[in-house]
């Protein structure tokens, strides 16, 4: 890819970075390498709405039968980029991403908060 393609795709995604949180408010950079091509590590970033009570609600309501369709649900009924074909490719090949990535969804709203208790 050109420098200059390369920086009108930048652009092109920080305006609609901008458009997604005036829609949505809150907004998430889900980053991360994964070996894709034979030892080839590819930088892969997700851009994810905050999941709200509903869809929480459905997540909880779904893992109490199929835990890694929890996840999946999760995931793209909060994706925003890159496109859910993209994803489902991606899935393919490495079907743990969806579980990671549902894990870092549910981190953000505090599902896997830690707390503390001792005995009075």
């Amino acid at each position: 890819m050109s420098d200059d393609k390369k920086k009108q795709t930048t652009e092109n995604l920080e305006k609609q970075k901008e458009k997604w949180i005036e829609e949505f408010g809150e907004v998430y950079e889900i980053a991360a390498e994964a070996d894709i091509d034979e030892g080839n590590a590819k930088p892969m970033v997700f851009y994810f709405k905050k999941p709200g009570r509903t869809n929480l609600s459905r997540y909880i309501k779904d893992a109490m039968k199929n835990a890694y369709k929890a996840m999946y649900n999760l995931t793209f009924d909060c994706l925003l980029y890159p496109d859910r074909d993209a994803v489902t490719k991606l899935i393919e090949e490495k079907p743990g991403l969806i579980i990671a990535l549902g894990n870092e969804l549910q981190e953000i709203i505090g599902v896997n908060q830690d707390f503390f208790s001792k005995k009075l």
